[in-house]
């Protein structure tokens, strides 16, 4: 793992550390999946993490965002200890999944308060709504989520990653099978969290997208 020159468009830096790992490791038996991985994240920055399919990048976003468990290394993410609060880390965080992680049945609607409930939000109803709003969503509300093309379901899906507006946000492929126009909206999107002071590690195996980062992470 390296870090690439800064290239591309880069944003605001606030000074205050999202995000410090050293030396973080994982292994499926006897396959490395991560090795030694360090890694700094300020707010108002955008990081791209590179690789080929097999590379890393799902297993380490998993780690950052307190799903899974280093073997070894340790730093912190946003302020709590990796290894050993990683449910607080959980809770405060947004991660999307390359798989679409909502519920077929539920409406969109449905899905965002639920999502907001979850997340223990004072007024799930308000925030669904507002989402909706704010993802241009009104016109599905009542649908099932299982009934959205693929570009509204990834926009559904952002919706609800960010519906308790966390302060970073990890996104795992998060524009693949996407056409240029919803590619274009999702990275608009990203580029409005940074602006606004959020950290956002992304991965991506293209290259043309990691130029849109603060910097790019070869794994």
């Amino acid at each position: 793992m390296r870090p690439s020159p800064r290239r591309g468009r880069a944003f605001g830096v606030s000074g205050e550390s999202l995000v410090a790992v050293t030396d973080v490791t994982k292994r499926y038996a006897r396959r490395v999946a991560v090795h030694r991985l360090s890694l700094r994240l300020w707010a108002g920055e955008v990081v791209g993490l590179v690789g080929s399919n097999g590379s890393g990048k799902t297993t380490t976003l998993r780690i950052l965002a307190g799903i899974l468990k280093p073997d070894e290394g340790h730093g912190q993410v946003l302020g709590f200890d990796l290894v050993n609060e990683a449910a607080q880390i959980r809770e405060r965080a947004g991660y999307m999944s390359q798989a679409l992680s909502l519920y077929a049945d539920l409406s969109v609607f449905e899905n965002l308060r639920f999502r907001a409930q979850i997340y223990g939000l004072s007024s799930p109803r308000a925030a669904a709504e507002a989402a909706i709003i704010n993802f241009e969503l009104a016109e599905f509300a009542r649908i099932a989520a299982g009934r959205l093309s693929g570009g509204w379901a990834r926009r559904l899906q952002l919706a609800a990653v960010l519906i308790h507006s966390p302060r970073l946000v990890f996104l795992d492929e998060p524009t693949a099978g996407l056409d240029a126009v919803a590619r274009h909206d999702v990275w608009r999107r990203i580029g409005s969290l940074a602006a606004a002071g959020a950290g956002v590690i992304v991965s991506t195996h293209d290259l043309a997208e990691a130029e849109r980062c603060s910097y790019a992470v070869l794994l």
